[in-house]
């Protein structure tokens, strides 16, 4: 499997009584081995939590702890992760110690569910203040040993009460998810607001064509440059003044900011853009190409984990 930072998996397991997990893993827990398993540590948890738990398991996968960690700092209310029955973090062996500020992160979201950190050493500093949710897991590869099996093996202990089969019915409904559309939509809303741009807009290439899933304000007269944008990031300060982009992909009418990324599938192929538009023109430093890209980890994600139906 093709690692980037915008790879994204849904995973599943059948059963009745069905749990939600998500796995923040870092890119060495993910790549391709010599084993025809691509998901080398996603499949062997999913399957060791679906015979622990004799539940339906479903379990999205994400890569990149820091990354997404600093992506919730920033956009708390783009990704619920409180949906989740729990939520897996999985650093590379070694790691160092999370800076305070996403060690925050991580104790917000154990105010909301389960959180496991799994590592050979600890990348969360003690926090005798932290939340109930947050749980240290340890493990100790030896040397040469294959340490998927030990990660699957004590994430599934760990979560063994969490994820047992309830021998009562339940008595009240599940609260309602958030479709992936009304997720869309909200990453769309954020947008507009973190660049103060009067429209946003998330589309899916189709045959050649341009499909809108999300948007807020006046659409685009014209796709062609959002078409452009998923090949690779498009930036335009002033349409009507930019001289070096071509002519057949300018922004037309009234727009004159445009700036657009690229939204993957997990093999790294283009599935789509997110984009930013406004009739005022923008100067460089008012642009952060950085929260562009990570409101396209959200959108990815969002879309990868639906198989890009919606």
């Amino acid at each position: 499997m093709s690692i980037t930072d915008l790879t994204a998996a849904r995973l599943r397991r059948p059963g009745a009584n069905g749990a939600r997990i998500l796995l923040i893993a870092d890119r060495s827990w993910l790549e391709t081995s010599d084993s025809p398993d691509e998901h080398r540590v996603p499949v062997r948890l999913l399957d060791r939590l679906w015979l622990s738990s004799r539940r339906g398991i479903e379990l999205d996968v994400v890569c990149g702890v820091g990354r997404v960690l600093r992506i919730l700092e920033s956009f708390a209310d783009a990704w619920n992760v409180g949906d989740y029955d729990a939520v897996v973090l999985l650093p590379d062996l070694g790691a160092s110690p999370l800076p305070q500020r996403l060690q925050r992160v991580i104790d917000r979201i154990a105010e909301m569910t389960r959180v496991l950190g799994v590592c050979d050493v600890p990348f969360r500093a003690p926090a005798p203040g932290s939340a109930a949710g947050w749980r240290d897991v340890r493990i100790a590869p030896r040397a040469g040993e294959c340490p998927a099996p030990l990660v699957a093996e004590a994430v599934s202990s760990s979560l063994l009460g969490v994820l047992q089969p309830r021998t009562t019915p339940r008595m009240l409904e599940a609260p309602k998810r958030d479709t992936v559309a009304e997720h869309l939509q909200r990453i769309a809303v954020i947008a507009t607001s973190a660049f103060a741009v009067g429209s946003a807009a998330i589309a899916v290439l189709t045959a050649g064509r341009t499909r809108t899933l999300a948007a807020v304000g006046p659409a685009l007269p014209d796709q062609a440059c959002v078409r452009a944008a998923a090949v690779r990031p498009l930036l335009v300060l002033d349409a009507w003044h930019d001289t070096h982009l071509a002519r057949d992909i300018r922004p037309q009418g009234e727009v004159r900011f445009f700036a657009a990324h690229p939204l993957e599938l997990a093999d790294g192929s283009a599935m789509g853009t997110i984009s930013v538009f406004d009739t005022e023109p923008r100067v460089a430093d008012e642009f952060d190409g950085e929260i562009l890209r990570d409101l396209a980890v959200l959108a990815s994600a969002e879309l990868q984990y639906a198989g890009a139906s919606v």
